[in-house]
């Protein structure tokens, strides 16, 4: 008898399958948990012919457009759909039309994470336009307006082009200097060169 009982303690054990699946699905679900990335991971710059403003826009418009398709909250449709409609008036030539759908966005959705998408285009209409003052006060509120948004370092580096073609070279510098401080690692800090200059 006691050949017996040796055997059956020298023996492989059997799991019972209450025990191993709970030990399995809790590891599945721990190895499932992954955060959200909180952006692209690769830095792409616009083609040598797009002007960098509306590079940054499409870029929004995408970003808005896959956040609304896994279904992060605050991602509107028919907000997307007006930012699309006055990028289009704008590459038609039609920038009265274009100015209006880009307000008329601000106002409808001021808390919309694209929302300073609708200040920079109306930024790069009145750029377009000739209308300098007007385009230097749009693309400060959108960095002011919006620190923490994707669009925040370009509007600061597209103030810095305007002010420098005005002959404002310190002004355009002390920007720089915030767009290198503020977010070294951003594509804008990148291509002004001040993320290099600012560590």
């Amino acid at each position: 008898m006691r050949n017996i009982h040796e055997a059956s303690r020298l023996a492989p054990r059997r799991t019972t399958p209450g025990r191993l699946g709970v030990a399995g699905i809790a590891a599945l679900l721990l190895a499932a948990c992954a955060p959200m990335p909180s952006g692209p991971s690769v830095a792409v710059m616009p083609s040598p012919n797009k002007p960098f403003e509306v590079f940054m826009q499409e870029d929004q418009l995408c970003r808005g457009w896959a956040a609304h398709s896994i279904g992060q909250a605050g991602n509107d449709a028919a907000a997307d759909a007006m930012l699309l409609l006055a990028a289009s008036l704008r590459d038609a030539g039609k920038l009265d039309e274009s100015d209006a759908m880009y307000s008329r966005f601000t106002e409808t959705y001021p808390q919309s994470p694209l929302a300073v998408s609708g200040l920079i285009g109306r930024a790069s209409n009145a750029r377009v336009a000739g209308k300098v003052d007007a385009a230097l006060n749009a693309y400060q509120q959108a960095s002011t307006g919006f620190p923490q948004s994707y669009g925040a370092p370009f509007a600061l580096l597209a103030q810095a082009r305007l002010l420098a073609q005005q002959g404002k070279v310190d002004e355009a510098k002390r920007l720089l200097q915030a767009l290198g401080t503020q977010y070294p690692y951003s594509v804008a800090a990148q291509a002004a060169g001040a993320s290099g200059s600012q560590r």
